[in-house]
């Protein structure tokens, strides 16, 4: 399964890491996605992909797991998208 989203949203937010919210629990149009602190690359994933791959987590425990292409894997930024419906 790929790890990387088919398509990127068409609007996001970024996630408040005070806030207890699981992959799980993200709606059906909503898509999952990190931001790098360091370079400001922005990502999209598979939730399916990540569930698989480390179960289903509290979104603030991504944002060291989520390393970027720069090799960077702190204070990641977790976004949230909104497919268009």
């Amino acid at each position: 399964m790929r790890l990387k989203a088919p398509f990127p949203p068409t609007s996001y937010i970024e996630h408040n890491p005070t806030m207890y919210n699981t992959i799980k629990g993200l709606q059906e149009w909503e898509v999952l996605g990190a931001r790098c602190s360091a370079c400001g690359r922005v990502g999209w994933v598979n939730k399916e992909a990540v569930i698989a791959r480390w179960g289903d987590q509290y979104l603030m425990n991504l944002r060291s797991r989520f390393r970027c292409d720069c090799g960077n894997r702190t204070d990641n930024i977790v976004l949230i998208g909104r497919l268009p419906r």
